[in-house]
């Protein structure tokens, strides 16, 4: 009972930190670190940044060197429905009471200090902190935003993995390739082996590194990281909760950029009806462009402050010819459907708020 009142209050604390709030800078959790004596020197690390396809790849190199026997750190991000999802060994998420205390040590630490950290700061020091406590073998990290500024790049990585490049995020990280790859790349280091999907005109802004790799998906890049780690185990690409994730009639997937949505319906494209709520600082006009004229945009709120509306939704709809119906709640869009081949994509709020609809596997967990 008094683990479950501290994680309640730990969460309390954490989202008063405000998740939605983003401050590029490393200062802050350099600060935070050296109270603690920078745990994050003490682990080989897996750095995982890029535009797409992070978070599959941490989900499934995590898996793959699951069979090594050896204890495997994960950190992703965001989360679906826990925010313990984001921090794994072995596939387990933290549990409650390590959550609690570790957090709790870090608000006294930061409060006698009177150090101002965002939520992805507390959570990236968590993930450093809990997995030199476990002694874990590996520390998967992917990183949250960019790469220069990521609070996860406060490590020296052993290997950094760049999965693909494309627009995101332009108002922190730039409005061209370029300069996005020019600050995405900042994660490597010197003694880094590193492993990339981006076309070799974008190489020219990776720093010079111990080695460099080209591959062209995630099961390549995971097949040249055992290689890198002179490893004799195979990959395993498994299915992963929100992504190309199939129930009944649907299809969730948490697409929420050109790229995401482009590779998404070069898999399926017949899609008779499309659920989407989006966030408004993504470029929703370009993301429903590429959606194919003959579906029927159902739009949504999302129940969250960041969530576009169903009307503006409507709206880039309209202008472009694509039929379009409002919904209040992406729960009342699904009950719209009857047998219709039907998505549900454009952000991972759509996609957690119809998991829990669904009642699929992790929806309850806090």
């Amino acid at each position: 009972m008094q683990d479950s009142k501290n994680y309640k209050n730990a969460v309390k604390w954490l989202d008063g930190l405000n998740q939605n709030k983003i401050i590029p800078g490393l200062e802050r959790i350099r600060a935070l670190m050296n109270l603690f004596d920078n745990p994050q020197n003490q682990l080989r690390i897996i750095t995982i940044g890029g535009t797409n396809a992070k978070g599959s790849t941490s989900y499934n190199l995590s898996k793959t060197l699951m069979q090594t026997g050896k204890k495997i750190g994960c950190f992703t991000s965001p989360h679906l429905h826990s925010v313990r999802e984001r921090i794994k060994i072995n596939n387990n998420n933290i549990d409650k009471s390590k959550f609690s205390k570790n957090l709790f040590n870090l608000k006294t630490k930061i409060t006698q200090k009177n150090i101002k950290i965002t939520y992805f700061e507390a959570l990236t020091a968590l993930a450093y902190l809990y997995f030199s406590e476990e002694n874990v073998d590996y520390a998967i990290m992917e990183i949250g935003l960019g790469g220069e500024w990521d609070a996860v790049n406060i490590a020296d990585a052993e290997i950094t993995i760049l999965t693909t490049l494309g627009l995101d995020h332009t108002e922190y990280l730039g409005n061209n390739l370029n300069e996005i790859a020019a600050t995405k790349a900042k994660i490597v280091r010197k003694e880094s082996k590193v492993i990339t999907g981006w076309e070799e005109e974008y190489h020219k802004y990776i720093p010079k590194s111990k080695e460099l790799h080209k591959g062209e998906s995630v099961r390549e890049w995971i097949e040249i990281c055992i290689r890198c780690l002179n490893l004799t185990i195979k990959p395993i690409i498994t299915q992963i909760p929100g992504r190309q994730e199939n129930y009944l009639n649907f299809t969730l997937d948490t697409a929420h950029n050109e790229q995401a949505i482009e590779y998404l319906l070069n898999l399926s494209h017949d899609y008779q009806k499309i659920i989407l709520g989006m966030l408004k600082d993504k470029d929703i006009i370009t993301f429903i462009s590429k959606l194919p004229l003959n579906s029927t945009i159902l739009a949504c709120n999302l129940n969250n402050e960041r969530s576009t509306t169903s009307e503006h939704i409507s709206d880039i709809c309209k202008k472009k010819n694509i039929k379009c119906k409002q919904f209040a709640t992406v729960k009342e869009a699904i009950l719209s459907i009857k047998d219709e081949k039907t998505l549900i994509t454009g952000s991972f709020y759509t996609v957690s708020e119809a998991r829990t609809h669904f009642k699929l596997e992790g929806y309850s967990e806090l």
